[in-house]
């Protein structure tokens, strides 16, 4: 009996040894489908996004348009502009569909298409971002996010003021949605989708 509960006990370890491994080899949030010359992009992105991006669209070389469906942001923001850049670089142009939710990084990825369009419906959530509680303007006493992510904002022909109405529309605990005026006030699309204001 004590064999056969230590072999039970060793097979346990063996396996939780094995399910960390493979929790540790996991893919980031980013998932794609492709229909045509469309992907389809949902999740959020991380540290390994930008490798998975490029590889994907390495291999899928007739992809021309991404859909954002549902996007909750980034848990590196860094790595989220280098995938940005990458999109615009290769000349890929974003859509939003009727029921497509993008928020935070999110919205970078959205805005990096050099043609942007969206449904009505769609939804674009801001906010400001924090680190260890505290809101980025409030670190040592400057957003040393800001330089980073105007310049940004002016390369893919986005009014830069953009980066302070994100940072004032909400907490980095909660989400703002924007009003369609609001998406077009600050030049998001690159065709009006003649949304209700």
């Amino acid at each position: 009996m004590q064999n056969k509960t230590r072999i039970a006990l060793a097979m346990m370890a063996l396996m939780f040894g094995v399910a960390v491994w493979i929790g540790s080899q996991k893919t980031s949030g980013l998932r794609f489908s492709v229909k045509g010359n469309t992907a389809i992009l949902d999740g959020g992105t991380d540290s390994r996004s930008f490798t998975e991006m490029k590889t994907f669209l390495n291999d899928n070389p007739e992809v021309e348009h991404l859909i954002l469906r549902n996007m909750p942001g980034t848990t590196d923001a860094m790595t989220n502009l280098k995938i940005a850049r990458m999109i615009r670089k290769r000349g890929l142009s974003t859509h939003l569909q009727k029921r497509s939710r993008i928020a935070s990084g999110a919205v970078d990825l959205f805005i990096s298409g050099v043609r942007r369009t969206m449904e009505c419906g769609a939804k674009i959530g801001v906010h400001s971002w924090s680190v260890d509680g505290r809101i980025g303007p409030k670190l040592m006493g400057a957003d040393y996010n800001q330089p980073v992510h105007e310049e940004f904002l002016s390369d893919m022909g986005i009014d830069p003021a953009f980066y302070v109405f994100t940072r004032e529309a909400s907490e980095p605990e909660s989400i703002y949605i924007m009003k369609y005026s609001e998406i077009e006030q600050y030049g998001l699309l690159t065709q009006s989708a003649g949304c209700e204001r």
